[in-house]
């Protein structure tokens, strides 16, 4: 298997997570690495997006998808509850992460320079960012891992969008990005404890910081 990726990407970061938990064998490139590489990827993947994974020929787009491929195909750790309820619950936090907290946060991204920032806008997605974060409150009890106890996709989705999350905060005035989330804040300490988790976190810290130029 083939991981088209890039390393600052929540999305990507999601695929890694699962495929560092799973132990398994996949190469990673960087989909916009090199023109060859960018070509390559536009020729399998019309959306021309990462992340995108090559498996037995064929090339599957989207994150979601692809991990719950990995599952479906039995590869690896499992990474769904066997439970039903916990299995809705944890396709429920992925749904809420990625549509209620990285949607307005996407938005964000394109006003953190205070310069030019339209101050209406960043006031408007803070409101949906800050309606995000406690539905996903809502459903998380404090505990390391999402649901069941231990490593999920849930916290395949969440542990970037955290990331992120927690790098914006005082980008927009928000010292303590948890003050008010205690259940998101132990949820998160805890789940940076995990190693595969840590290793993806540590990944994002250092994309970013290349980017800032640190």
């Amino acid at each position: 298997m083939r991981l088209f990726n890039s390393q600052l990407s929540p999305y990507s970061a999601r695929v890694r997570l699962a495929i560092y938990a799973k132990g398994l064998d996949v190469e990673i490139v960087d989909g916009f690495g090199t023109p060859e590489l960018e070509r390559e990827l536009e020729g399998l993947n019309p959306m021309h997006k990462v992340p995108t994974l090559v498996c037995d020929g064929e090339a599957l787009p989207e994150s979601e998808i692809i991990c719950e491929y990995l599952d479906d195909a039995g590869l690896g750790l499992p990474l769904r509850p066997d439970d039903p309820k916990e299995r809705a619950r944890m396709r429920l936090l992925s749904r809420i992460g990625d549509l209620y907290v990285m949607e307005p946060m996407n938005r964000l991204f394109g006003q953190i320079n205070p310069k030019g920032r339209d101050q209406a806008l960043v006031e408007r997605e803070l409101a949906e960012l800050d309606k995000g974060m406690k539905w996903l409150a809502h459903y998380l009890d404090g505990s390391p891992y999402a649901v069941g106890g231990k490593l999920s996709l849930a916290d395949c989705t969440l542990a970037p969008i955290l990331f992120f999350y927690e790098q914006i905060g005082p980008m927009f005035g928000y010292a303590d990005p948890f003050g008010a989330l205690p259940q998101v804040r132990s949820y998160w300490e805890g789940l940076k404890r995990d190693p595969h988790a840590a290793r993806v976190l540590a990944e994002l810290a250092t994309a970013l910081q290349r980017v800032m130029g640190r």
